[in-house]
């Protein structure tokens, strides 16, 4: 047998070596000049074009008379749709090398517009297919070597033989040093990957310069991430893009990254950028789009399952640009939650004796249907004004069900007392939105001396039903039967304005305003019986309240050398009103103001030779809200528990942090980098999690009630440390490494009349791989491991997984399709998360998992149209094309 499995292995490996053995002779056919492809001439006697070599557009007065009539007598052969393909080589003019992986890319000899490109492959050969008779020019770019610009006419397949790349007037290393604008730099809070300068990226589109961006990852899907974080807002030209997700993928993946000027990505965002987002990503344009019509439509869906066809449509010409989008989507998930919890009795020495264990299964299934739309409509005034005007919407019907077991046994001082119940329960709600916005952009110059101005306007509605049965295996008198009816109204409006101003090449101040209310009207009504008929005073209200801000900020950035200085104040004030009315004595109505101030200073120092370090201060204010604050009790519909505000009374809490690194940047690895962080928080906002005692509560008084309440817990901190490293041999192909540890703890001076101290260690490591092969196909692996992570008395449960996916485009990415695995090895199945409530006096542990946390997502995209660009005459620093 033995045998038998051994010889099977080597017919196997046999069979394999077969197989790339005539994939790699394929491959060598298909080159030019290989057994079976096409003669290095591209098919010409001789291997040289009818027309001689490369004639310049302009040599038509030069040719010969039979020259002439040779491509006169072409040019009539060609059909309208006809397209050729275009070949050469590249060698080193001075060692006669031939240069493999160098780019190369076909353009439009009357506006310079990217048409296509492609790779040289080990041998300098390469091979640009599919382009149309016309006058073009081939760009070559390769680091070390003088760029070449060469005319060409296609009117038939084409040789343009072998070039010869003569090597830069400078060494590598002395064009980076004295190179204007270096590949990557850090300004200000700004990590800035210039695209314009990598030569390796040109043939790409404006995804693909992303995956090079420092700490920015697109996964298969189009999804962005910086540095792991999923909460980042996208700007396009220094103004939010507000494009939707489709749209906005739509626009990466068909914008060429030759047509950026830089990508910023800013971590941290200061003031000025006013967005809840935790980063910004900023893409910089340095073309304008002269005109641009596609009509894209897919559908993507997933085995958990889920199903979401969508359209989009976005047009523009000369001055004018509309998108469009809209999408429909089914999803289905089901998940299981097994947990328990002790509770303790309190003493002056400590947890006491304990007074009650619980223990929890649910089963949770829940299906929704939803839809939106967006319109987006740009104007451009004249070369210096824009208006621009979006409105939005979004349907959502959602149901769910869950069925759920819990047994309960009390420590009670005559004795032992169990209960088991079971609970059933069933929703369904209805909700929507719209918004409506308006944008004005004035440019004075084209240094950076701007004003815009907007308006935003939004609505939303949800309605809910939710039916809830509790029935008790001891105390069936207990048993419950509850409808829940939530009717909620929202309104608010927002105006914001910031203005930039250059004071010289060095230096620029800007200046922001932004203020914003909201309005709620929402009722909530509770009923013991389905017939509506006993009502629940205890969880019936209604709420009507006010949230109203105005924030202004000042911002000022300066220049010296290498250095960069960025320093920001913004200050504000917050007020909040809010009335509960109900026939319970915790009704309560209030308002509160508070002012808010953000300091944040950030130095970075830039070297020639492309060493970056900075020192980033910044300062954030968390004001208490009224539900921080308002006696009011927010019971649970389906638990014995509430939630309250501190009666009295808190303080803002502050927390400081402070950013130290070095980054490294190399022309052909990568970039290596380490940071060092602080974050110190004062009077930290947060609730703790507690029981009542049977009889302690008043309005359930033969109950374990479950409360939740909101302290200034002291202090807390988080120091640590991380790594970031990016191998990149070329534009197409990275591997990237992040990793970080840090020290989390937390200080309560008094909880149950003793102080508290806890702090713990944790990591996480990610690391992600992507690449793109033949210029078509995408694969991504990803992989992350999180360890437990504290917080304030609970403890986050590990979490790993590992996720790979693959994407391709065909007939010139007018058809894209993706494929993804989702936890490949369904860690989220058989371990899932879940916490550990760190309560000396209430201790706690649930676990959630995913049935189906292994899953296939796939999706379908159709594009149709095209998008003609114009190079921007002007390049510098502060060049930028159009906005969306």
């Amino acid at each position: 047998m033995r045998t038998m499995k051994y010889n099977s292995g080597i017919l196997l490996r046999a069979l394999l070596l077969g197989v790339m053995l005539i994939g790699m002779s394929a491959m060598v056919d298909a080159q030019p000049g290989g057994p079976g492809g096409p003669p290095p001439g591209g098919g010409f006697p001789g291997g040289r074009p009818p027309m001689g070599k490369r004639p310049p557009m302009g040599d038509w007065n030069r040719m010969g008379d039979d020259q002439k009539a040779q491509q006169v007598k072409q040019k009539k052969k060609v059909k309208e749709g006809d397209t050729f393909k275009v070949v050469g080589s590249l060698r080193d003019s001075v060692s006669g090398e031939f240069l493999a992986f160098v780019n190369v890319a076909v353009l439009d000899s009357a506006d310079t517009s990217f048409i296509k490109g492609a790779s040289t492959n080990f041998d300098g050969l390469f091979e640009v297919t599919e382009i149309p008779a016309g006058a073009y020019l081939l760009r070559v770019s390769a680091i070390g070597y003088q760029n070449v610009l060469i005319p060409f006419n296609v009117t038939n397949n084409t040789a343009l033989g072998t070039l010869r790349l003569k090597p830069g007037a400078t060494t590598l290393k002395e064009v980076s040093i004295t190179a204007e604008k270096p590949l990557y730099a850090m300004d200000g809070e700004k990590m800035i990957y210039n695209v314009s300068e990598d030569p390796s990226i040109q043939t790409g589109t404006t995804e693909d310069a992303l995956q090079n961006a420092p700490g920015v990852e697109v996964d298969v899907e189009g999804n962005i991430t910086l540095r792991g974080v999923s909460s980042v807002e996208i700007w396009i030209n220094d103004k939010p893009s507000k494009l939707t997700e489709e749209n906005l993928k739509t626009y990466l993946q068909t914008l060429p990254a030759n047509a950026l000027a830089r990508i910023e990505a800013i971590t941290n965002p200061s003031a000025k950028y006013a967005t809840d987002a935790e980063a910004v990503i900023n893409i910089v344009t340095s073309a304008h789009i002269k005109s641009n019509q596609f009509i894209s439509f897919g559908v993507n869906g997933a085995t958990q399952p889920f199903v979401s066809p969508w359209v989009s449509y976005m047009w523009a010409k000369e001055k004018l640009s509309i998108n469009f989008f809209a999408s429909g989507r089914y999803s289905y998930r089901e998940n299981t939650t097994e947990s328990w919890s002790l509770m303790r009795e309190a003493t002056p020495t400590g947890p006491g004796d304990t007074t009650m264990k619980d223990t929890t299964f649910l089963h949770s299934l829940n299906n929704s249907y939803s839809g939106n739309f967006f319109l987006g409509i740009n104007y451009e005034v004249d070369s210096m004004t824009e208006l621009s005007f979006d409105a939005g919407g979004f349907y959502n019907n959602n149901g769910s069900s869950s069925d759920s077991w819990r047994g309960q046994t009390f420590y009670l001082a005559t004795g032992d007392s169990l209960t088991n119940d079971t609970t059933l329960s069933r929703s369904g709600s209805d909700s929507y939105n719209a918004h409506v916005g308006v944008d004005y952009t004035k440019k004075y110059d084209q240094e950076g001396h701007n004003l815009r101005v907007g308006a935003n306007a939004r609505f939303s509605h949800n309605a809910s039903e939710q039916w809830y049965n509790r029935m008790y295996d001891t105390y069936t008198d207990r048993n419950e039967h509850r409808l829940l009816l939530t009717n909620n109204y929202n309104y608010g409006a927002s105006f914001d304005a910031r203005y930039n101003r250059p004071y010289s090449k060095d230096g620029e101040m800007s200046y922001g305003l932004r203020a914003d209310v909201g309005m709620m009207n929402n009722d909530y009504l509770r009923y013991n019986d389905t017939l509506r008929v006993v009502k629940d005073l205890l969880r019936t209200y209604h709420f009507t309240g006010r949230d109203a801000t105005v924030n202004a900020d000042v911002n000022w950035t300066h220049r010296w050398g290498g250095f960069t200085l960025s320093s920001g104040l913004g200050v504000g004030l917050e007020n909040s009103y809010y009335q509960y009315d109900s026939q319970m004595d915790f009704a309560d109505t209030g308002e509160i103001t508070y002012p808010v101030f953000r300091p944040s200073v950030h130095l970075t120092y830039r070297t020639e030779d492309m060493h970056n370090f900075k020192l980033n201060y910044s300062m954030r204010m968390r004001t208490p809200g009224e539900e921080d604050l308002s006696k009011f009790r927010r019971y649970s519909a389906d638990r014995d528990s509430y939630s309250t505000g501190n009666i009295n009374g808190l303080t803002p809490s502050y927390t400081h942090s402070v950013e130290a690194g070095w980054q490294k940047f190399f022309e052909r690895f990568g970039n290596i980098g380490v940071e060092a962080y602080g974050r110190w928080s004062e009077s930290e906002i947060s609730s703790l999690e507690d029981r009542k005692e049977v009889g302690e509560d008043e309005y359930l008084y033969d109950r374990i009630v479950e409360y939740s309440i909101p302290y200034n817990m002291g202090y807390s901190w988080r120091y640590g440390a991380s790594l970031n490293m990016t191998y990149r041999p070329t534009g197409f192909f990275n591997v990237r490494l992040y990793a970080n540890a840090y020290n989390y703890g937390c200080h309560l001076d008094d909880y149950k009349g003793k102080p508290y101290d806890n702090d713990m260690w944790s990591y996480s490591v990610r690391v992600n791989a992507w690449t793109k092969i033949f210029n078509q196909y995408q694969i991504h692996v990803s992989a992350n491991y999180n360890s437990p992570t504290l917080s304030l008395m609970n403890v986050r449960k590990a979490r790993y997984s590992l996720n790979m996916g693959v994407r391709s485009d065909f007939f010139k990415r007018k058809l894209s399709v993706f494929v993804n695995v989702q936890d490949i090895f369904n860690w989220g199945g058989r371990y899932g998360s879940g916490s550990e409530n760190t309560n000396p006096y209430y201790i706690s542990n649930s676990t959630n998992k995913m049935v189906n946390s292994t899953y296939v997502s796939a999706g379908i995209t159709l594009r149709f149209g095209k998008m003609e660009l114009e190079r921007n005459a002007k390049e510098g620093e502060n060049e930028t094309g159009d906005s969306l």
